[in-house]
């Protein structure tokens, strides 16, 4: 604690922020978070840790091999499941990695409606109307206990934090009390899985606001004027231009600045190319096809976004029309950018989160000057941010 003792309280949030702590707090609390932070840095541990095969009845109609657990990493690496909440819309994607010091491979990368797609006769289409604590719990075990958990058998699991709150109509209130309903029943369903032994892994809630501020940087932008700086300009210059939205759609253009973001990340992707353009995530053979499609649907201005041009966007409108909009089906409909790229950029920040305490704990324990160490890790990652 000593060694942070010197370091400005500006120092201390940016470096908080670079471990995916909390800014919002006084020096002696930054302090002792990050100490905190990086004696558990191996929390994210490079030995992976198994998943019992979840029981399956004999008479269970889900007796599928595929249903059944399968222990993928082998060569000890760790692998991290990804999820932004949904309904209509649940993104996920799946992340191995293999050394604190080493880029993530993108092993999925998938968004799917869990409302009327699940096996269960019990869950319709009317059931979504008829939403309760029952149907959401039957949801929560189709798509996590028969198939996602099983599929890839994850050593972390994050989980997007829903908001309590809403913007726009009674509509919109009352999707957000749906997935909310859908969010607490799930914690309860692995946390079971846990207690009883079912389930070998962390579950870590992820701030939407901490995984926002690790990649983008504000900047005021307006119709008639852009970013205060020239740096930041060329950065807002790099959205396409009929996407750049004036700050009263400020909620709208964040998203469009996370899938700018994200295709980016796309660009130059191949199978011959696997990491592209990117620095932060390497693409596997199953995560390229999507990789494709998502720069491609995001060149082109990604999913339909009706009012988004005018200056009086509501963000539970913008939710609403999220909902209305059609998930990837056989190629043949728009991806939900915004959904894959909340997953990825989620799944990332927390690896590199975990990377950097690490790092830190390293030039702790060297005795490295860190208020140089704060500024190179600062600048360091300043460049691969955004501007909103």
């Amino acid at each position: 604690m000593a060694s942070f003792q010197k370091l400005s309280v500006e120092s201390l949030k940016s470096l908080s922020r670079l471990c995916g702590l909390s800014s919002s707090h006084t020096k002696r609390e930054l302090i002792s978070n990050l100490n905190e932070a990086i004696l558990l840095r191996n929390s994210l541990s490079t030995q992976s840790q198994s998943l019992k095969p979840i029981n399956i009845s004999e008479t269970d109609t889900c007796n599928n091999p595929q249903h059944r657990c399968r222990h993928h990493h082998d060569d000890g690496y760790h692998r991290v499941l990804s999820v932004d909440m949904g309904l209509r819309n649940l993104s996920y994607s799946v992340l191995d990695l293999p050394d604190l010091e080493q880029i993530p491979k993108l092993s999925a990368w998938s968004v799917k409606s869990i409302l009327g797609h699940t096996p269960l006769a019990a869950i319709t289409q009317e059931s979504e109307k008829n939403f309760s604590p029952a149907v959401a719990a039957q949801l929560a075990y189709a798509t996590f206990v028969d198939d996602i958990l099983p599929r890839y058998n994850p050593d972390t699991i994050l989980l997007e934090r829903q908001r309590h709150r809403s913007g726009g109509g009674r509509n919109v209130l009352e999707w957000t009390l749906k997935v909310n309903m859908f969010e607490n029943v799930l914690y309860g369903v692995l946390t079971t899985l846990i207690k009883q032994g079912l389930l070998k892994a962390q579950v870590c809630e992820v701030l939407p606001s901490r995984t926002k501020g690790y990649w983008i940087r504000n900047a005021v932008i307006s119709s008639s004027q852009g970013a205060a700086g020239e740096e930041e300009q060329q950065e807002i210059d790099k959205i396409p231009s009929g996407r750049r939205k004036p700050v009263q759609n400020k909620y709208a253009l964040s998203k469009l600045v996370k899938v700018n973001l994200v295709r980016r990340w796309t660009k130059g992707v191949s199978f011959e190319n696997p990491a592209g353009a990117c620095k932060h995530v390497v693409f596997t053979e199953s995560t390229i096809p999507m990789a494709l499609q998502f720069h491609y649907s995001a060149s082109r201005g990604g999913p339909r976004r009706r009012n988004l041009g005018s200056d009086v966007v509501e963000p539970g409108l913008v939710d609403q029309q999220q909902q209305e909009e059609p998930p990837l089906s056989n190629g043949r409909t728009k991806l939900k950018l915004d959904d894959l790229s909340d997953s990825l950029l989620q799944g990332v920040a927390f690896v590199q989160w975990h990377q950097h305490r690490f790092e830190l704990a390293r030039a702790v324990r060297d005795g490295a000057d860190l208020t140089e160490y704060c500024k190179f890790m600062v600048d360091r990652h300043t460049k691969e941010m955004v501007v909103e």
